[in-house]
């Protein structure tokens, strides 16, 4: 199972969920679809049209049904409203290293209820022959011994997943300003100010270019 984390929020594919401090909220097909595309593609520009395709696939909607999605993401974020970012003429983007990939196996929940029936059932099956019985709750109480290292080792890596989740979301503070690339350039900083039109024809794809907070834009090599 697969989930993408962006500090305390979490965004499940497989449940269209998106969970913040406050709520959780459920997402439909559709908007499930457009957020995984664009964190999966985090950094990259995805133009309205793709994000159609992907939204609706073999399906003719009209264009305002992209806008619907994106507002009813943005709600979901509450005060986040910056992960998906509006690329004017262009599309949308999430900046790189946003979100953090995370694969866990569901964890296995015993009944115990029904545990405890079949012991009931084992004790009374062999009520009859003393020996046999103590016999089988010698083979019990062997097998218990036996689970509780195997409880140890799925508490440590627990604790080792965890970690290095924090270690993860602790290293990505660091990678800042977020950073988008366009025909293989690297623009960071003020991403939602970038004016494509307005992108030097003349950069190298070499140096990076930085966006201030009015929008200006500086190549830095």
């Amino acid at each position: 199972m697969i989930i993408y984390k962006y500090g305390k929020d979490v965004f499940e594919p497989q449940k269209s969920a998106y969970t913040n401090q406050e709520a959780t909220t459920k997402l439909s097909a559709s908007e499930t679809k457009i957020l995984q595309f664009l964190i999966d593609n985090s950094g990259e520009i995805i133009s309205r049209e793709k994000l159609l395709e992907i939204g609706w696939p073999d399906k003719v909607v009209v264009p305002n049904s992209l806008n619907v999605a994106i507002a009813n993401l943005r709600k979901a974020f509450k005060s986040k409203n910056e992960i998906i970012i509006t690329i004017k003429g262009a599309g949308f983007t999430i900046a790189n290293n946003t979100f953090i990939q995370q694969q866990f196996q569901p964890e296995v929940v015993i009944d115990n209820e029904q545990h405890n029936q079949e012991q009931l059932q084992s004790t009374d099956h062999n009520g009859d022959n003393n020996t046999v019985g103590t016999d089988a709750n010698n083979t019990k109480q062997t097998s218990t011994a036996h689970s509780l290292p195997t409880m140890a080792k799925i508490g440590y890596g627990i604790c080792l997943t965890a970690m290095f989740a924090w270690v993860m979301l602790w290293a990505s503070s660091w990678q800042s300003p977020p950073c988008v690339t366009v025909n293989t350039q690297k623009i960071c900083g003020n991403i939602e100010l970038l004016n494509l039109q307005k992108l030097p024809q003349n950069l190298s794809g070499k140096s990076t270019v930085y966006i201030d907070t009015n929008g200006k834009m500086y190549e830095k090599i």
